[in-house]
């Protein structure tokens, strides 16, 4: 197993411990660093339905270099469980970052299970909106054909006028009210 420094916060170091099959996080640092209690961490992630099954005991290197056995909990279970972690329950100068991670959690979590019915929910008022636009230029296109229709019956009637057509009809009288 190889050990990993990722960041060292207040003085803690925060260690990965990485295998073939997959990296895993030291609790007891973390626990060191939220200012919360191990053992009743130890204790929450152990009878944990899901993280239960995915702690254990793993060869570690301590930050006064000696290699010792910690419970660690695997990466991909890190952020699930931090998420689990009570802010009011943390050292204060760690707080609002835990907050803040927690509130980006939230988002990711939002995103990925939720921007589907976000985008159908958009894409269904764009769809409703064009197809409103299609209608309504459909209907002047169909005015407009109508029109088009009749100026064509208006050209092909003086296309067809004839000079005698047009003398004998200028010679009609017109009285006013008759036409």
């Amino acid at each position: 197993m190889k050990t990993t420094n990722v960041a060292i916060v207040n003085g803690i170091s925060l260690q990965v411990v990485a295998d073939d099959r997959e990296q895993l996080v030291a609790v007891k640092p973390v626990c060191e660093i939220l200012g919360v209690d191990y053992p009743g961490q130890f204790t929450k992630l152990k009878e944990h339905p899901v993280y239960g099954s995915t702690i254990g005991l793993c060869p570690t290197v301590g930050s006064d270099g000696k290699e010792r056995e910690m419970v660690c909990i695997p990466l991909r279970f890190f952020s699930g469980w931090l998420f689990s972690i009570n802010p009011d329950n943390v050292k204060e100068e760690v707080r609002e970052k835990l907050i803040e991670y927690q509130l980006k959690c939230n988002d990711i979590l939002y995103d990925y299970f939720f921007s589907r019915v976000d985008f159908s929910q958009k894409k269904e008022k764009i769809v409703t909106k064009a197809k409103e636009v299609c209608d309504e230029k459909a209907e002047q296109l169909r005015i407009a054909k109508s029109e088009l229709k009749v100026a064509e019956n208006e050209l092909n009637k003086a296309l067809a006028l004839t000079f005698d057509e047009w003398q004998a009809d200028r010679q009609q009288l017109t009285i006013p009210g008759f036409e």
